[in-house]
C-alpha cells in the first residue's frame, strides 16, 4: 500500500471565526519538529494550531473556537497520514473544531461546520451566559443523538440542529418539524434532566 504523506489540515479561528484549510507534508516538520498553523485572513494572524511531534506519534494543540480553551489531542503517525479523516472535538460543546485527512473527505466534513457561525455570532453579542448555556444544551443533544435517543412524533430518527436568535433549533430530517430551545437556564435543566427528545411534543 502506498501512502501518500500529505495531509489537508481544517481549523477555525479562535478571533475571527475564518474556517481555513491548508496541506501539510512530512517535510513540514524538518527541523523544529513541528507545523503551527495562523489564521490567514488579513490583519488577523492568530496562532490557531500546533503539530509537534511527540515520540512515535504527533501532539496537536488546538486554540478553540468556542470556549476559548486550548486543547491537547494525541494521534499515532501512522493514525495520522493513513486514516481518510482524523477529527477532533471541542470537550465543553462536543462539536468538532479540527479535522486532518484527505482533501475530499475535510471538505464534506467541513460542510457541518455551520453551526460555528452561528454560536460565535450569539457570543460576539457579549452575553456570556447565553453562550455557555448555548454550549451546554448543544452538549447534552450530541450525547442524546449519539446514544439514539432524539425522535420526532412522525418516527423520524434523525434530526438538524441550528442556533438561531439565542436558541437551539432541532428539526427532524423527515417531516421538518421542529422543536425551539431557549438559552435559559429553566431549559436547561429540562434539557440535562430529559433522557430522550421528541420532536413534536
Amino acid at each position: 500500500m502506498v501512502v501518500e504523506m500529505k495531509r489537508t489540515v481544517a481549523y477555525i479561528c479562535p478571533v475571527c471565526s475564518n474556517i481555513s484549510s491548508k496541506y501539510l507534508t512530512i517535510f513540514d516538520f524538518s527541523g523544529a519538529g513541528k507545523a503551527t498553523f495562523v489564521c490567514p485572513t488579513h490583519g488577523c494572524r492568530e496562532k490557531c494550531v500546533t503539530i509537534s511531534v511527540k515520540g512515535a506519534g504527533y501532539k496537536i494543540n488546538v486554540e478553540c473556537p468556542l470556549c476559548g480553551g486550548n486543547h491537547s489531542y494525541t494521534s499515532s503517525r501512522g493514525g495520522f497520514w493513513k486514516k481518510k479523516l482524523l477529527s477532533y472535538k471541542c470537550p465543553a460543546a462536543g462539536m468538532d473544531i479540527f479535522f486532518a485527512g484527505d482533501s475530499d473527505e475535510v471538505e464534506m466534513a467541513l460542510e457541518d461546520t455551520d453551526i460555528y457561525s452561528d454560536i460565535i455570532d450569539e457570543y460576539d453579542t457579549g452575553d456570556d451566559a447565553v453562550f455557555n448555556t448555548l454550549l451546554l444544551i448543544i452538549e447534552r443533544l450530541n450525547k442524546l443523538s449519539d446514544a439514539h435517543r432524539i425522535g420526532c412524533v412522525c418516527g423520524g430518527e434523525k434530526a438538524s440542529v441550528i442556533v438561531k436568535g439565542g436558541s437551539v433549533v432541532i428539526s427532524c430530517l423527515r417531516c421538518g418539524r421542529s422543536k425551539t430551545i431557549a438559552a435559559t437556564e429553566d431549559n436547561l435543566t429540562r434539557v440535562l434532566n430529559s433522557d430522550r427528545i421528541i420532536i413534536g411534543n
